[in-house]
């Protein structure tokens, strides 16, 4: 009899709540922060809609709010998802393949121009997929290029994530295979994209597929596959594409399960993965959300830990006292929480 895995909710592993502050002045508060200890403090800051935020950590007060500009000398354009908030600034991608750099008082201090894709990739997507975050490694950026759907002719692509050198401006990829089981997948944008997550510590870049259990894991030696996947048999349905005028429209089955993201928590040692495995009855969904989530955590060896029972497709971020996952907004609208998850009482 094969071994169950073991099954914890997501309140056994709740340990503290951390709130942060809305005011007039913030119209919403992303689900990943980036956590970042300065010469003043500690804090937690976020970029959206071209606003520069940052809270107190753990106190969660606001104490900063810079607007950047669309266009101009200090132009950043609009590009919601693809951005990087380090201590020597933030960088975002722009207009497909435009790299910019800005310091935290708004101003634009560097431009660079990313490569293109050879004829076969048919087009670059540097922007507009998310869970593919932006790494920075020494002088050197590591960005995802997503196909929004497969298609047939990329399938034997495999240049996915481009190695950028900030000082010289040159570039190498690290390469990768789409399985062949994504070509049951073609022109469904939940099911043929993958997501990546980059563990500087120990050097991996791991791969997830939406529709395959195990991990790709490329190291600096091998390239291997992983077990990450969920215990009960994940439904797999495939969408359907509608020609409206001279236009396709890709229309991606809710109801089907998918692997959404996969992340590295380096204080507690815990890669996990977020698992979509369905859809609740409408009866529920205005309590529970649309759709059902499980956790996958896996210890640094890959080792499966177990699965989580989550409220909320939702995502997280790291910091030196745990992770914290959203929650969304409280009792009032005002304030948005975050809890920090214990994963110990699963090892």
């Amino acid at each position: 009899m094969e071994k169950k895995s073991q099954n914890f909710n997501f309140e056994d592993l709740v340990t503290d709540t951390l709130v942060l502050e809305k005011d007039e002045g913030v119209a919403n508060i992303s689900q990943s922060l980036t956590y970042m200890e300065t010469d003043s403090g500690a804090y937690l800051f976020d970029f959206q809609n071209r606003q520069l935020l940052a809270w107190s950590f753990p106190e969660g007060k606001k104490v900063l709010e810079q607007f950047y500009m669309r266009e101009g000398p200090d132009g950043v354009g609009d590009s919601p998802f693809k951005h990087l908030i380090t201590k020597e600034g933030i960088f975002v991608i722009d207009a497909e393949t435009k790299l910019i750099q800005a310091n935290f008082e708004g101003e634009v201090v560097s431009r660079w121009q990313l490569p293109g894709v050879p004829s076969e990739r048919l087009y670059v997507n540097y922007t507009t997929v998310p869970n593919n975050p932006i790494s920075k490694t020494g002088n050197q950026l590591l960005i995802a290029d997503v196909p929004f759907v497969l298609k047939e002719e990329i399938m034997d692509y495999q240049n996915w994530i481009l190695r950028y050198n900030l000082d010289d401006q040159t570039s190498s990829h690290i390469s990768f295979s789409f399985p062949e089981k994504l070509k049951e997948y073609y022109d469904d944008p939940n099911l043929g994209p993958y997501s990546h997550y980059y563990n500087s510590t120990s050097g991996d870049l791991l791969v997830s597929f939406s529709v395959m259990d195990s991990l790709l894991v490329i190291s600096k030696n091998r390239s291997q596959w992983v077990d990450a996947s969920i215990d009960e048999r994940l439904e797999i349905l495939k969408g359907r594409t509608e020609q409206q005028g001279e236009y396709t429209v890709f229309l991606p089955d809710h109801n089907s399960g998918r692997y959404v993201w996969v992340t590295f928590d380096p204080v507690q040692k815990v890669y996990l993965r977020q698992v979509i495995t369905g859809l609740w009855p409408e009866a529920v969904r205005e309590i529970k959300g649309p759709y059902k989530v499980k956790l996958v955590v896996l210890d640094e060896d890959f080792k499966k830990l177990g699965e989580v029972d989550m409220p909320a497709n939702r995502k997280g971020f790291s910091t030196p006292e745990g992770y914290y996952y959203s929650i969304g907004n409280l009792v009032v609208e005002e304030k948005v929480g975050f809890v920090r998850l214990d994963f110990s009482k699963m090892k």
